[in-house]
């Protein structure tokens, strides 16, 4: 029997939790639910074994404006290596994600960025990531080095991966991806290494 039918179509947009929550709590209440983020409640159990809510980085923090030194950006490596990072400044965080059109999470966001400048990482963990890189000393770190956490989660090996920019800086794939101090009190008490990738 002929019968008329219609179809919705529509597009979702997953801006992030932690950009959602940040939006509806005043001062107070954030510096609240940054306590609880920090201790998952004292239930982290709760939490998928102890994975924060609101991405992988846990770190409650929405990021900071951050503008990478003019002398950083004369290494052209770098400088290539950041204008494809900075490209998704701001897109949320998405666990297992390794594309633009995925979204991210911390490792596929560094093997994206990497790949698209003639390395081959593949498509890997934070802890592959480590495996694949030369290990080095944070006074050895340079603007487009690698920089590694442990703990951030409940997972054996490194836990969390991000871009190191200088100055103490990284941008990495939290909720959204940002830009982070490493040595924030979050960063530094789960900071592991840093690592250089080679071609």
């Amino acid at each position: 029997m002929p019968y008329e039918y219609r179809i919705f179509h529509t597009k979702l947009v997953n801006r992030g939790l932690e950009v959602v929550i940040r939006e509806e709590l005043n001062n107070d209440q954030w510096r609240r639910y940054e306590i609880f983020q920090d201790t998952l409640g004292g239930r982290p159990y709760l939490f998928n074994g102890g994975l924060p809510p609101g991405g992988s980085d846990g770190s409650g923090a929405p990021g900071i404006d951050y503008q990478v030194p003019a002398e950083a950006l004369t290494d052209s490596e770098f400088a290539a290596i950041y204008k494809e990072a900075q490209k998704y400044v701001g897109t949320p965080y998405v666990w297992g994600g390794s594309t633009p059109e995925t979204g991210f999470d911390c490792s596929g966001y560094v093997c994206w960025v990497y790949n698209q400048n003639g390395y081959d990482v593949g498509r890997t963990t934070a802890n592959g990531l480590w495996n694949k890189s030369q290990h080095i000393s944070e006074a050895e770190a340079k603007p487009g080095d690698l920089v590694f956490f442990k703990g951030t989660y409940d997972t054996p090996g490194m836990s969390h991966t991000g871009i190191y920019l200088g100055n103490g800086m990284m941008v990495s794939a939290g909720d959204p991806i940002k830009y982070a101090n490493i040595h924030s009190s979050y960063w530094e008490k789960h900071l592991a290494g840093f690592g250089r990738l080679s071609k």
